[in-house]
């Protein structure tokens, strides 16, 4: 330890590089997983004043879009049970129906947040709200409005605007806003008689309390209910009776407790049995909205690929730059051989020096990327991967974990340098060459024709694979062929760079360029690999998604008739007063869980003709057929049992079930075959820009995550690049002395360096363009087989540009810096 020690801090420079890599890569695990944890699920602000909830047990199936509900009366009668209980002072069911506010006929505030919306008058006591003006809702017609707007159903904004919450294009996000500015509320001096109190909010628009009439739209199409008042809660609230007829079931049944609420719920799980599920503490959590639960997932994909990647490539810089740190140390291992020291001293001093680097390197990444953590939640929430009201808070987990995963992945890097140094012989101290000693390994011969034959055959097998498996065969022979390249870069290296360096053999520079390539080809491959790899990640990466948007854009058109469509236009669908105006009848969706025996299958159904008919895959999983019978159970809790009229490519269930089972249940799309009725919250388009929509929304996600995961790699790439030529450059001092005392000036060596380094990289994006040019045309056929149309090759001209500019001009700084540093250096230094 004592000799790595001195070794590091004499020679520090030389690990520069692992210290940049491992720093960058802590930081980045470390400010991840930050915003991971700090990203946890939390129990509806409704719910404040219930620390005990009670809900359906769960249906099996691992899915969370199949929680279950109760019917009207099931959740009436487990009420009265658990009222009964002691230190329950009130048990209340919380069914909830889609309503959102019309202004000019305009839907307001978010759509997915809508759907939960509308609730019971008695469910405002979970809550904690109060009556802040006018009087409770006593009959239908009659609607208390919420003057607020809690944090977890605060409208995702700039996730409507970029359309990556799931909400249709067109949402109107300028009209939401937060708590902070969610209205004025104007209480009745007489003691809250209805005496004409203006109240404006941001979902409710402005509205009189005792006389005007709100404009609404529910499910079944816009509505006028009289406003009788306004609460601090945010909703509209109507009488229980008219929300359990809105409601397709409910959900939950909170409690307000007086007392201890784990023994309320202890109590409860003995009252209710199979009965129910009651949460009380943290479980509470998992009933926060499934729209906010899918924004968190999103954001958490995207912190776990940041996360495994800056591993790996902390992984693969270190593992590069220690290689050819021992290359350049040869002598010196030699040296240590040659006075006594053993294989295992050798690679435990490299694993002892490694170890110091990534100490260091991760006792100051971690905090740094903690607290760059808490500047990225912001950008989080207006990108759509984190609710409105996401904070960063403390977690010492992720400090101490990134610093012990710096270190663990540094190791791992440096193992198999570390081997091959220990097995330098020592006659090695008394041998100096500037070629490079044996630059292909016998694992590189062994592992890298594999891969390119694996390769080939899997590109070459494509046609007979079947349809739904070519997309992830031709990504799968692509990583082959790039691990192929990047082995084989030694062997690939020297035809190319003759090739590539022909028209200037004859000048002197060319010449001394040409020759310095071919001489250090360790070298020129330490330094093309990662551009080979990242250009090639780029290229194949963006240029697979660009070419399935296009050939999603092709086969979603060629579905529809031409025509146009009618779909939602700021609401989660269309309401069936919007489709029974254009002389159609509503499809109304549904989810359902259907049983046969002991197979249960779940998904999506449309209200469409008079029979159940099951898709392929729920008939398959089912193992039921045209004629056997389905127990079906609806999305309010009620159960029966069908008959099997066919086996199609889409579940149906007949239109007057879905209708009396799932009032909520909306429409999606209209295809139109004349000319359109307005109606509120729809807008009318043709189909193919509809479907290019669509593809764009998932899109700008997908973009977005390949920006992320583009960027940090060729971060990486720049490191190693950079790296590696800074530490050959400053090797390399003597032979630029002795090019000087031939008579070259600082400018000549200058530019042979600078080419030296723009021609490494060349090689290793030219050679990683070639490779993902291959594979992503093999991509192209198996779409083109699999939609059977012709698609257009997208090629990602200015990202792999960017990419390979950028490792360019980090490659001439890199290469640059240490001979300037030492143009001050006689040349009669050289030996």
């Amino acid at each position: 330890m004592s000799a790595a020690w001195a070794m590091v801090r004499h020679r520090f420079a030389s690990f520069a590089g692992t210290f940049v890599a491992v720093f960058l890569g802590v930081a980045v695990v470390a400010g991840s997983a930050t915003l991971y944890l700090s990203s946890r699920p939390q129990a509806p602000a409704r719910y404040d004043q219930a620390p005990v909830l009670v809900t359906p047990p769960a249906p099996g199936t691992g899915d969370l879009r199949d929680r279950r509900s109760w019917t009207s009366a099931q959740a009436s009668g487990l009420a009265d049970r658990l009222s009964m209980i002691e230190g329950v002072t009130a048990a209340v069911p919380d069914p909830w129906f889609y309503v959102q506010r019309l202004e000019s006929g305009r839907p307001l505030g978010d759509a997915q947040a809508s759907l939960i919306d509308g609730h019971a008058w008695s469910s405002v006591a979970l809550g904690g709200y109060r009556l802040t003006s006018g009087r409770a809702p006593a009959k239908a017609g009659e609607v208390v409005i919420g003057t607020a707007t809690p944090p977890d159903a605060a409208t995702r904004t700039s996730a409507a605007n970029a359309g990556l919450d799931g909400s249709p294009t067109g949402v109107r996000a300028d009209t939401a806003v937060t708590e902070a500015t969610a209205g004025r509320v104007f209480e009745d001096a007489a003691g809250g008689a209805m005496a004409g109190i203006t109240v404006e909010d941001s979902a409710a628009g402005k509205v009189t309390v005792g006389g005007e009439k709100v404009a609404l739209l529910t499910s079944a199409g816009p509505v006028k209910w009289l406003v009788t008042g306004t609460v601090d809660g945010p909703g509209f609230y109507v009488t229980d009776r008219e929300a359990a007829g809105r409601a397709s079931g409910v959900q939950v049944i909170g409690l307000t407790v007086s007392g201890d609420p784990e023994r309320v719920a202890e109590a409860a799980r003995a009252v209710l049995g199979p009965d129910g599920v009651v949460r009380a503490g943290a479980e509470r959590d998992a009933l926060e909205p499934g729209s906010v639960t899918r924004i968190r997932w999103i954001g958490a994909q995207l912190l776990i690929a940041l996360v495994t990647l800056g591993a790996f490539a902390t992984v693969f810089v270190v593992s590069s730059t220690c290689a050819l740190s021992a290359a350049q140390r040869r002598r010196e291992l030699g040296l240590l051989r040659a006075v006594g020291a053993t294989p295992g001293q050798v690679r435990r001093m490299m694993h002892a020096e490694t170890a110091l680097i990534a100490l260091l390197a991760g006792v100051l990444g971690a905090p740094a990327g903690m607290a760059a953590a808490p500047l990225l939640a912001g950008p989080m929430v207006r990108t759509g991967l984190e609710p409105a009201g996401f904070s960063v808070t403390w977690q010492p987990a992720a400090l101490a974990g990134a610093i012990v995963l710096g270190l663990v992945v540094s190791l791992a890097g440096v193992t198999a340098a570390a081997r091959r140094a220990s097995r330098i012989p020592p006659l090695d101290a008394l041998r100096e060459a500037a070629a490079d000693p044996r630059p292909m390994t016998p694992a590189r011969w062994v592992v890298g024709p594999l891969c390119g034959v694996a390769g080939g055959a899997l590109l070459a097998s494509m046609p007979a694979l079947p349809l739904e498996m070519r997309s992830t065969a031709g990504l799968g022979a692509a990583m082959l062929l790039l691990s192929a390249a990047a082995l084989l870069s030694p062997v690939l290296i020297v035809p190319l760079v003759r090739v590539v360096a022909r028209p200037w053999r004859r000048t002197a520079t060319g010449m001394l360029v040409r020759e310095g390539t071919l001489t250090g080809v360790r070298r020129v491959a330490s330094t093309a690999a990662p551009v080979l790899a990242t250009v090639g990640l780029t290229v194949l990466l963006a240029g697979t998604v660009a070419t399935i948007e296009v050939a999603a854009g092709i086969d979603e058109t060629a579905k529809y008739p031409e025509g146009i469509v009618m779909v939602p236009d700021g609401t989660p669908g269309l309401s069936a007063a919007a489709v029974t105006a254009q002389g159609a009848e509503p499809e109304l969706v549904t989810r359902i869980l259907m049983t046969v025996g002991d197979a249960t299958a779940s998904g999506y159904a449309t209200g469409r003709g008079d029979a159940l008919v099951l898709d392929r895959f729920s008939a398959e999983k089912l193992g039921a057929a045209a004629g056997d019978t389905v127990a079906v159970r609806f999305v309010d809790g009620a159960e029966t049992e069908l008959p099997v009229g066919a086996v199609a490519d889409e579940t149906t269930l007949p239109s007057v079930m879905v209708r009396e089972h799932d009032p909520d249940a909306m429409t999606g799309m209209l295809v139109l075959d004349k000319t359109p009725v307005a109606t509120p919250g729809t807008r009318v388009l043709p189909i193919h820009d509809f479907v290019m929509e669509e593809i764009d929304e998932e899109g700008q996600l997908v973009d977005l995550f390949l920006l992320a995961l583009i960027g940090l790699t060729a971060g990486y790439t720049a490191i190693a690049v950079g790296n590696t030529l800074l530490m050959a450059t400053a090797a390399r001092r003597g032979e630029f002395r002795a090019l000087r005392l031939a008579g070259a000036g600082t400018g000549q060596v200058l530019r042979v360096v600078t080419a030296e380094a723009v021609l490494a990289v060349a090689v290793g994006a030219i050679l990683g363009g070639l490779v993902a040019g291959i594979s992503l045309a093999g991509v192209r056929a198996a779409l083109e087989d699999e939609i059977g149309r012709d698609i257009a090759l997208v090629l990602p001209w200015a990202a792999t540009a960017g990419v390979t500019a950028l490792c360019a001009a980090l490659a001439v700084a890199a290469a640059a810096f240490p001979l300037l540093r030492g143009a001050r250096d006689s040349p009669a230094g050289a030996s």
